[in-house]
This record gives C-alpha cells, structure tokens and sequence, in this order.
C-alpha cells in the first residue's frame, strides 16, 4: 500500500511538470500507455495521479473519453488572470494583516534570494524563487482554503507562461516590482502593496494576452487557408 501511494505520488508530481512545462500539449489526448512506458510504472498509480490531477484543473478528464490537456485560449488566461489578482488581494491583505516577526523574515530573505538570480541565466532557480517569494508573502494568511487555491491559481499561471514561450518578453525591471511589494507588505500598507501586486501580475498577464490572442488570429488565417485551397 506504502509503494502504490509512493508510485501514486511520483506520477502525479512527473504529470504535474509535464503540463506545467507544456510538454503535454494544450488540449492533446493523454495516453496512458504513453505515460506508463515514460515513467516506468504500472496503469494504476499513472490514472490516479490523472484523476488527482484533474480535481487541481491541470487535467480534463471526459467521461467514457480517458484524460486531456486542459486546452488554452486568451480569454481563458484573461479570466485566470483577473480571478488570481481578487483572491491573491484577499490573501495578501488577510496576511499583512496577520503577518508576524518571522513573516517579515522570509519575505525579507526570500526577496534577497529572488533579485540575486538572473532570470534568463538560471532560469529554473530563479522560477523556484519566485514562487517561494510570492508564497511567503500570503503565507500569514489564515485561510488554509484561500492559500490552496492560491497555490492552484499560480501553477495555471505558469502553464500558461510555459505554453506561450514569453523568450520575446520586453524587459522591465522585475526585481524592482517584487522590491516595492515586499516593502509595502512590510510597512503594512495593504491597499499599495495590493495595488502593485495586481499590477505586477497584469503587466506579465496583458503582454501574454496579446500573444495568444495573436497565435489565435494566425491560426483562424491558417484555417482560413485550409478550407479555401480545399474548395478549389
């Protein structure tokens, strides 16, 4: 029972980064056999983790239909967007509200190990820092619920940075923005450490809105094209 839990648990987390990274395309069937082989276990532990998966939205699962990646679209990612800017506002306000001594000391270290990283450079580091930068500055929220669906919001937020390929990504100064949030949370002023956190994510958010809806846009041409070739 340990082992099937422990198959169970590698499964799922192997999945979870497969479509995080866009590895399993948007929309694409998942099969199971496919997966089995990759990861070198039997069927069972691979559907539970898929069925795990699909309860965090990072699966569809159709019934009769087997398992998809959850397909992506720009108002999709609008909506995500504005959803994630209302409930981390919540968040963030209950845990400044809250936050104590060793609040104030992660985000202070986490802040410090976040700007130290070059994003293009060490671009898995920097990604692990990030989340647990932005972690720790909810983290004195009391809402365990709240904080979960926190958590779930950020990784739909990274498939899609993930699926996009933002390499074309204008620079901006990030490490700035992350310090004027730590030090307004850390001053206790919840409407602008709010205010530009909000801002921080819109700013990401609108510039990978244009770039789906413009993929979007190609891809009605290319289809467009399809069909008038086929009726000649």
């Amino acid at each position: 029972m340990i082992e099937h839990r422990s198959l169970t648990s590698r499964a799922h987390h192997q999945i979870r980064d497969m479509v995080l990274s866009g590895e399993l395309q948007p929309g694409a069937k998942i099969h199971i056999d496919s997966l089995r082989e990759k990861l070198d276990m039997g069927a069972s532990p691979v559907r539970e983790a898929l069925s795990i998966l699909s309860s965090e939205q990072l699966v569809v699962r159709n019934e009769q239909r087997g398992f998809r990646a959850p397909a992506i679209s720009s108002e999709d990612f609008a909506i995500l967007l504005d959803t994630r800017c209302r409930v981390e506002g919540m968040a963030l306000s209950d845990a400044i509200a809250q936050g104590g001594a060793a609040w104030e000391e992660s985000i202070v270290m986490l802040r410090y190990r976040l700007n130290s990283l070059d994003r293009l450079q060490h671009p898995a580091a920097w990604e692990t820092a990030h989340r647990e930068f932005h972690t720790a500055l909810i983290s004195a929220c009391p809402s365990r619920y709240l904080l979960n669906f926190c958590g779930q919001l950020y990784d739909l937020a990274v498939r899609y940075r993930n699926v996009a390929r933002l390499a074309a990504y204008p620079e901006r100064p990030i490490a700035h923005e992350h310090s004027g949030i730590a030090e307004a949370a850390l001053a206790r002023d919840i409407d602008r450490a709010v205010a530009l956190l909000n801002d921080h994510y819109r700013k990401t958010g609108d510039f990978l809105v244009r770039i789906l809806a413009e993929q979007e846009r190609q891809d009605q041409i290319a289809g467009a094209n399809v069909v008038s070739r086929a009726a000649k």
